[in-house]
């Protein structure tokens, strides 16, 4: 099973244009709302992508000028564990 990474965005806005910054580099990913025990600030979106485009995803933001707020990977135990990136 691939481990699912979540890039957390200030906005929705911001979210929209991650998501879509890294459709347009053909990478896989979904938006979705930050799960509650995750976001630091309460409500929030991400993007999920997985492990095998990660790196990918995270150059493509890089570029793009539009890096995510924090990164975080499901552990096996199910918990949200913050990735440096």
């Amino acid at each position: 099973m691939e481990t699912s990474y979540y890039l957390t965005c200030r906005s929705l806005t911001y979210a929209q244009k991650v998501s879509k910054a890294l459709t347009a580099a053909r990478l896989r990913n979904i938006l979705i709302r930050t799960p509650q025990n995750m976001s630091r600030e309460g409500c929030g979106y991400a993007v999920r992508v997985s492990s095998a485009v990660l790196s990918d995803a995270l150059n493509t933001l890089a570029v793009s000028g539009l890096p995510p707020k924090r990164v975080y990977r499901v552990t096996p135990a199910g918990a949200y564990e913050e990735v440096p990136f």
